[in-house]
């Protein structure tokens, strides 16, 4: 475990009695609350200084969504443990313009807020929303209220970043969990090639999280993994890495403790600093979410 208490820049919490979640329904393992006491609990060994929330699809339609009571909820549960210092809310910024006055909103009465997110891998037509001229725009608001955007995507949407990124250079960005490389597939050398182009673009970022769930759930081993980690450093350098554990997605594949005990091992072996893990598990989130830690 690491010397220092870290910053776990990936926390999924809910309540299906507060919000409405489709994806959830029926799930053994997600179908039920996951409250910031629970995530606690299953940190187990591993010290945490600070917690980024990251919203957690939440139903919505074209129509609306469940934004804003989605940071409510939140702000609730930070008031039981305040290590919760930042949320990524999602907001439906392919309204264009439109989306404005929730954004306004969201800085004025949510200092909390610090990024949106959105989940294009499950959309429809990933392309067509990521790269129409109304999403581009409303991505681009976020520069005017000092906010990021977080990005997810899976291997074979890879292609959609790598243009996207050119759209938007004045606005920070982050890939989540490595843009869900194809381990199973065993796509390292496409991996490499992705990450490589984005890393070209000094406003984006990449979260080291969630690679054992790309992985096969039941029998992976770090050996699987390690390719993967590598190229993210080497690639994107100690100062754009950000570690996350996307709790409590990540229990499909592994606990907290053990990611950990995994990336330590990596960080070790590639012959990483102290100063240079610091970077990692702490300050590159404490910078980039501004936590003021």
């Amino acid at each position: 475990m690491p010397a220092f208490p870290i910053v776990d820049t990936h926390l999924h919490i809910w309540d299906p009695a507060r919000l409405d979640y489709a994806w959830i329904k029926g799930n053994p393992l997600f179908d039920r609350p996951y409250h910031v006491e629970d995530y606690a609990r299953d940190l187990g060994p591993v010290a945490v200084e600070a917690m980024v929330f990251l919203e957690c699809f939440a139903d919505f339609d074209a129509e609306r969504g469940q934004y804003l009571e989605e940071v409510a909820f939140v702000e609730d549960e930070a008031r039981r443990d305040p290590r919760l210092k930042a949320i990524v809310p999602m907001a439906p910024l392919e309204r264009g313009a439109q989306a404005e006055p929730m954004l306004a909103e969201m800085a004025e009465k949510h200092p909390a807020v610090k990024g949106i997110r959105r989940i294009v891998e499950f959309d429809a037509d990933p392309r067509a929303l990521t790269l129409s001229p109304d999403f581009i725009t409303g991505v681009r608001l976020l520069e005017k209220f000092g906010m990021h955007f977080e990005i997810n995507v899976n291997f074979t949407q890879m292609d959609i970043v790598r243009e996207f990124v050119k759209h938007v250079p004045n606005v920070p960005l982050i890939l989540d969990h490595c843009g869900k490389p194809g381990i199973r597939a065993g796509a390292i050398e496409q991996y490499r090639a992705d990450i490589a182009e984005l890393a070209r673009h000094p406003n984006i970022w990449i979260k080291l999280s969630d690679l054992p769930v790309e992985a096969d759930w039941q029998r992976w081993t770090e050996a699987d993994l390690r390719p993967y980690i590598a190229a993210t450093i080497e690639t994107f350098g100690v100062d754009r890495v950000i570690y996350a554990g996307d709790y409590p997605v990540c229990l499909q594949a592994t606990t907290l403790p053990r990611w950990v005990e995994v990336l330590d091992r990596a960080f070790t072996d590639l012959g990483l600093s102290e100063a240079d893990t610091r970077k990692i598990y702490r300050d590159n989130a404490n910078a980039f979410y501004r936590l003021g830690l």
